[in-house]
């Protein structure tokens, strides 16, 4: 069985959630992977945002049948279904959404979807949205992180657009009951996420129909909000890294790989690498998962590859041993335990 598991309020190691997942009900862990891009502390840093965003997902994530955060682009997602089915194909929040908390609902239809200029009824945008801000006069913005109110903005002509959540936008005379409280969780459905137990979204879409299918522009990864969130902002196809990607082939098994980079007995691969390679492997379907240091395969409780990444490395950038970066969610295969 496949499921993912999300860190609570700090970043964890892929072996430390495995572990604990583990202890917690008795399982089995097979094998594990980090999962999607997050908002880690250099990033948090470097785009001037509070510490409470850290470890943020950046993508689809659903964990138990809930939305634990909305798909931000259109890049390839790992779909577990209710049925035991796994699938991977591209996830976006352009066909509408639904938001509640408590009894009150709003429903964002995809007519009010990345709307430069906003009518008079609730709209909202996702980082596909090409520019830098949003109309917003005589309208009421909150701002999501994942599915928690970050920020509530009112009485401004305009709004920047942060390269984080969704960002949702109200008539000031429709602006819902129990929608004003800072750090509050709401409900999320999205149009065609429908039957999934868990999903990550990570990207990019590798192989398609047993063919590499590489398109960078089309998932959202050249947009400004994609680039001011990626550590290797520049990896689209030609950057070689460490890198990990997952499969299924005809028959619906699980292929996943993993190439160490960045250290001296492998510079690494690129994506058109990691295509060709799971092409190669009899993927019809393939995508990537977080690159870099964040690359991390567990299989029977040991990392089968060689991080990059120490959590010390500026005390000193030569010696330290390497280890796996601290990610916010990660993919498992298990088996149950014995009754």
């Amino acid at each position: 069985m496949f499921r993912t598991l999300s860190s609570d309020n700090q970043t964890k190691k892929v072996t430390k959630l495995a572990n604990e997942f583990n202890k917690a009900t008795g399982n089995n862990v097979k094998i594990a992977w980090n999962g999607g891009y997050i908002l880690n502390p250099e990033l948090v840093g470097k785009l001037g945002l509070p510490e409470s965003y850290i470890g943020s997902p950046l993508g689809l994530l659903v964990s138990d049948k809930k939305i634990v955060s909305p798909p931000l682009y259109n890049k390839a997602a790992l779909l577990i279904y209710d049925n035991g089915k796994i699938d991977i194909k591209k996830a976006n929040s352009n066909n509408g959404i639904s938001v509640s908390r408590g009894k009150t609902r709003v429903n964002f239809t995809r007519e009010n979807y990345n709307l430069i200029s906003p009518g008079q009824e609730p709209c909202y945008y996702d980082l596909m949205f090409k520019k830098e801000e949003i109309i917003t006069k005589n309208r009421v913005v909150i701002r999501l992180a994942g599915n928690v109110i970050k920020d509530i903005i009112k009485d401004r002509e305009k709004v920047k657009i942060i390269p984080v959540g969704l960002t949702l936008s109200f008539p000031e005379n429709k602006f819902p009951p129990g929608f004003d409280e800072l750090e509050a969780e709401v409900d999320l459905k999205v149009g065609d996420i429908k039957n999934i137990v868990h999903a990550v979204e990570a990207g990019p879409l590798l192989v398609d129909n047993g063919a590499v299918a590489i398109n960078m522009e089309d998932e959202g990864w050249t947009t400004m909000n994609s680039i001011h969130t990626q550590a290797a902002r520049l990896d689209y196809t030609d950057m070689r890294g460490p890198k990990i990607a997952a499969g299924l082939d005809k028959e619906g098994n699980l292929l996943v790989l993993t190439v160490n980079g960045r250290i001296r007995e492998s510079v690494g691969a690129t994506h058109v690498d990691m295509a060709e390679i799971m092409v190669k492997l009899g993927a019809e379907k393939a995508m990537g998962f977080d690159p870099g240091g964040s690359s991390t395969l567990v299989v029977n409780n040991n990392a089968l590859n060689i991080s990059p990444y120490n959590k010390d490395y500026e005390k000193n950038n030569y010696s330290l041993p390497p280890e796996p970066r601290a990610v916010s969610n990660a993919i498992i295969g298990y088996t149950e335990k014995e009754i």
